[in-house]
């Protein structure tokens, strides 16, 4: 093969050699600055401290405010009836229920905490396998270019035995009789 396309074929292994470097050099920047948010995400606990603190209260404020209406209204009507005998027994009720309802809703925040802990945890994972596989995989692509370009070179240079029995076929092609 002529020397032009093994020049091209260096030219090619150089070129994808040096783009699967700037991959490499692409992945070690992206996951300098994002690990940290990736890690972040992968070892969240849900929500911050003073936002569950704000779903709670709300929470469980809905669940207090119902109880203690419903309380007062089982005192009012036990004073206008003006009998207040079956009063205690059901404000016992009344709290038994806002007990349950109250531990109810407490698990129900636990329950979406820990989703939401999860959501960012898979979140985070996706993150890191992402870039791994972006970066990684189009450096290795690019390796496997420099590969192909090294074979076309290979393949597009003469080796020296090549070379040796063309230089002997012509010498020896020299002293040979020629016909007329």
């Amino acid at each position: 093969m002529s020397r032009a396309a093994t020049k091209e074929a260096q030219q090619a292994q150089s070129t994808a050699a040096g783009n699967a470097d700037q991959y490499g050099s692409n992945a070690a920047g992206l996951y300098g600055n994002l690990t940290p948010e990736a890690t972040s995400l992968v070892n969240s606990q849900g929500y911050d401290p003073a936002t569950l603190s704000a779903i709670t209260n709300a929470e469980m404020g809905g669940v207090n405010a119902a109880f203690t209406g419903a309380g007062n209204q089982i005192n009012r009507t036990a004073a206008r009836a003006g009998n207040t005998a079956g009063v205690s027994g059901a404000l016992d009720t009344l709290a038994r229920d806002k007990g349950v309802a109250g531990g109810q809703e407490a698990g129900g925040i636990r329950i979406q905490n820990a989703n939401f802990a999860n959501q960012q945890r898979m979140a985070g994972l996706n993150l890191l396998n992402s870039l791994y596989n972006t970066n990684v995989g189009a450096q290795t692509a690019n390796e496997g270019i420099r590969t192909g370009d090294i074979n076309a070179q290979t393949n597009a240079s003469p080796g020296w035995a090549q070379t040796l029995s063309g230089v002997l076929s012509a010498v020896g092609g020299l002293f040979s009789p020629k016909k007329v």
